[in-house]
């Protein structure tokens, strides 16, 4: 239940900081918008780079999009393999 709850939560932050590159926000809070999603993307984007190049291409052909949903989700996504196994 935590871990859901944490993936929806991510869900909603990603929203509401891709929602700023559309209509932004006033002036203070776009700035920490644009932060925050270059936080998120470097972040997430290197955990999912670090995954992918420590997986071998049998792993990558069984679940091809586990990379996405963990550079989506971060620690949430690996706390729900933890729990799978």
């Amino acid at each position: 239940m935590f871990i859901f709850v944490g993936k929806v939560i991510y869900a909603f932050m990603w929203l509401f900081l891709l929602f700023n590159l559309i209509f932004p926000y006033p002036k203070p809070a776009n700035v920490v918008a644009y932060v925050g999603l270059a936080a998120f993307v470097i972040i997430h984007g290197l955990q999912a780079l670090i995954l992918q190049t420590t997986m071998t291409n049998q792993e990558k052909q069984e679940d091809k999009f586990k990379a996405v949903r963990l550079f989506i989700f971060g620690v949430f996504e690996t706390l729900s393999w933890k729990n799978k196994k």
